[in-house]
């Protein structure tokens, strides 16, 4: 049930839209390469999948991570949406959705806040986020929600021939703890490498970072993959 809410509202924020918008442009993104596991120890496929739409004042964006080796996969499905307000163009409102499969671990994830344009420039943007959020993990054997205070920051540059990104985000948790803490910083840090306009290659690391060691939803969460990036596949 959980599973087919998280794939509806995923859907409707992604494709829902203001009918006087004529012009609809979508950006699609995919993916393919190597990643290496530092949980497990091993090397397999990385792919990812986006799909986004960006006007004055609407954001839509779909994200399909999918990593592969031989003996378990890294699946993570985010959808996020976000407006910004009429009396400010530099603030906005989000809603995120995250479903995150892990091994047998699984994660059901929910986030929403307020965030601010900080820079907003043709060279990159910085943006700050804060809010809350809440988890439902079948792998700590409870039908709990564990819910958090969200904060985050994301820097993205853009260079003649090559772009990065670095995304931080935290999660302090601020329910009761019934089993684990599962307080944690999410980082991204990726370097894009442009050969022409549709064409890049990609060299990313991802990682989680939890509060207390002993207590994680995977263990020593780090993944480093290289990847070649097409724009625009299907437009």
């Amino acid at each position: 049930m959980i599973k087919k809410r998280v794939a509806l509202f995923a859907l409707s924020y992604l494709f829902a839209h203001n009918p006087e918008d004529k012009n609809i442009v979508w950006n699609n993104f995919i993916r393919l390469g190597v990643v290496h596991n530092a949980e497990i120890n091993r090397n397999g496929l990385s792919s990812l999948y986006r799909i986004k739409r960006i006007n004055d004042n609407t954001f839509r964006d779909l994200r399909i991570y999918a990593h592969f080796f031989e003996s378990v996969s890294d699946i993570r499905i985010r959808s996020k949406s976000s407006n910004k307000y009429d009396f400010n163009s530099n603030l906005y409102h989000f809603t995120t959705y995250v479903y995150h499969k892990s091994g047998e671990n699984l994660r059901y994830h929910f986030n929403q806040g307020i965030g601010a344009l900080i820079k907003n420039e043709k060279e990159g943007n910085i943006t700050s986020e804060i809010g809350w959020a809440y988890d439902k993990s079948d792998f700590i054997e409870s039908d709990e929600k564990t819910t958090y205070l969200k904060s985050a920051i994301t820097i993205d540059r853009n260079f003649s021939n090559f772009k990065t990104k670095a995304e931080l985000e935290y999660y302090h948790q601020i329910s009761e703890v019934f089993l684990f803490n599962l307080s944690r910083f999410e980082t991204i840090l990726e370097f894009q490498f442009l050969i022409n306009e549709n064409w890049s290659t990609v060299f990313g690391i991802d990682r989680e970072v939890y509060t207390e060691s002993s207590n994680r939803f995977r263990i020593d969460p780090i993944t480093v993959y290289i990847s070649i990036n097409r724009k625009s596949l299907f437009n």
